[in-house]
C-alpha cells in the first residue's frame, strides 16, 4: 500500500525547509546547539532527497500525532549538525539529517496507547515499544533506496555501547557510526521534554553511566549544556531525593544478591543466561552510582546544585532499573511457568516506588 500512494501536500521538502529554518531560528534549547552548522544544515537540505514512501509516511504521521513532525525536524538538526561538528563530508551530513528525520519512522505501526510515554507499560506493551527500531528499518530497507548504512542507522537508535539499549542489545563496534549518533540524538530530544535545563539534564543522562554513548557525539551536548548558562529551579529537598537515592542503592545489592542465589540454583541456561545479563547491568549501575560520589553530600545542607544533581541521579538510575526489568520481563518469556516463579523476584525488587 505505501509504494501505492502519495499523499497531495502535506510534508514536502519546501515545508520541510521552512520547518528546519523555523527551528533554528527559535528560542528550543537544542536550537543554539545547531545554529553554528546554520548554513550546513539549510544547504544540505535542499539537496535531501524525500522518497516518496517517506513522504506518505511523516504525512500520515503529522496527521494523527502532529507532534511527531517537530521532534523529527529538531533530531534532522541535531544529527546533522554533531557531524557536521565532526567535519564530516556534504554526503555524511545529508544522511545524519535523514537519519534523525526518520529515526522514529517505525512508531507509524505503533499503537498510539503505547506511545504515551508518560504512562507505565506492560508488558505487552514494552513488546511494542521495544520493535519500533526494528519496523524502522525494514520499511527504510524495503521500501525505500536509501542506502543501507540510512537504515542500520534507525535501528540502532535506541541501542547502547555497553549492550543495555534495544532491540538487538549491540555492543560497542557492532553499532555503526550513525547510529551512535542518532543514539545520543535521541536521548538529547527526550531532555527536551523537561521545561527545567534540558540540556543540562541531557549531558548527565550521556555521562550518568560511562561507556553507554559515544563520546564524540555525547561531547557535543556536553559542550552545548556548559555553555548555555542554564540555572535549574528549585529542586525538591534534598532529604527525600537523597532518601530515594539510598533506596535505589539497597534495591542494587538485593537484586545483586537474589541474582547470585539464583544463578547457583539454576537447573537451565536459560535461567543462568538471564540471571548472569541482569547482573552484569546491576554490576554497571552499581558503578556509575559510586563514581557519582554523591554519598558525600549533606542531606540537610546540600547546596543547590547539589541538590540538583541528586535529582538527575535519582531520575536517571530509577530509568536504568525499569529497562533493566523490562530486559528481564521480555527475556524470561522463553521460560515455562516455574522458572518464571524463580525469576520473578529478580526484577520485581528492582523498580520500587518512584
Amino acid at each position: 500500500m505505501e509504494v501505492c500512494l502519495m499523499a497531495e501536500d502535506g510534508v514536502t521538502p519546501f515545508s520541510l525547509l521552512a520547518d528546519l529554518t523555523a527551528f533554528i531560528e527559535s528560542t528550543e534549547p537544542l536550537a543554539a546547539c545547531v545554529r553554528p552548522w546554520a548554513t550546513t544544515l539549510l544547504e544540505q537540505m535542499r539537496h535531501l532527497p524525500l522518497h516518496p514512501v517517506v513522504q506518505l509516511m511523516l504525512t500520515a504521521s503529522l496527521a494523527t500525532r502532529p507532534a511527531t513532525l517537530p521532534h523529527a525536524v529538531a533530531a534532522m538538526a541535531l544529527a546533522g549538525a554533531m557531524i557536521a561538528s565532526l567535519q564530516g563530508t556534504p554526503q555524511d551530513v545529508r544522511m545524519a539529517m535523514l537519519g534523525g528525520l526518520l529515526h522514529d519512522l517505525g512508531e507509524v505501526y505503533i499503537h498510539p496507547q503505547y506511545l504515551d510515554y508518560g504512562q507505565p507499560l506492560d508488558l505487552l506493551g514494552q513488546k511494542h515499544l521495544v520493535i519500533h527500531p526494528r519496523v524502522g528499518q525494514m520499511l527504510i530497507a524495503s521500501l525505500t533506496d536509501y542506502p543501507a548504512v540510512l537504515a542500520r542507522a534507525v535501528g540502532e537508535h535506541h541501542e547502547r555501547l555497553d549492550r543495555s539499549g534495544y532491540p538487538a542489545r549491540l555492543q560497542d563496534d557492532e553499532l555503526s557510526h550513525l547510529g551512535r549518533a542518532l543514539a545520543v540524538t535521541e536521548v538529547a530530544l527526550g531532555m527536551t521534554r523537561w521545561p527545567d535545563a534540558p540540556l543540562t539534564r541531557a549531558s548527565f543522562a550521556l555521562r550518568v553511566v560511562p561507556g553507554e554513548f559515544a563520546p564524540e557525539f555525547a561531547a557535543f551536548v556536553w559542550d552545548a549544556a556548559r555553555s548555555s548558562g542554564e540555572v535549574p529551579a528549585g529542586a525538591a529537598p534534598a532529604i527525600d531525593l537523597y532518601q530515594q537515592l539510598a533506596d535505589i542503592d539497597q534495591q542494587l545489592v538485593a537484586a545483586q544478591q537474589l541474582g547470585q542465589e539464583l544463578r547457583d540454583q539454576g537447573r537451565t541456561l536459560p535461567v543462568i543466561d538471564i540471571v548472569d545479563q541482569a547482573m552484569r547491568r546491576l554490576d554497571r549501575l552499581r558503578v556509575a552510582w559510586n563514581a557519582l560520589g554523591l554519598w558525600r553530600v549533606s542531606s540537610g545542607d546540600a547546596p543547590q546544585a547539589d541538590r540538583f544533581e541528586l535529582e538527575l541521579a535519582h531520575a536517571e538510575l530509577r530509568l536504568r532499573l525499569r529497562s533493566v526489568q523490562r530486559e528481564c520481563l521480555l527475556l524470561s518469556e522463553r521460560l515455562g511457568e516455574a522458572e518464571k516463579l524463580r525469576l520473578a523476584p529478580l526484577w520485581r525488587g528492582l523498580v520500587g516506588p518512584a
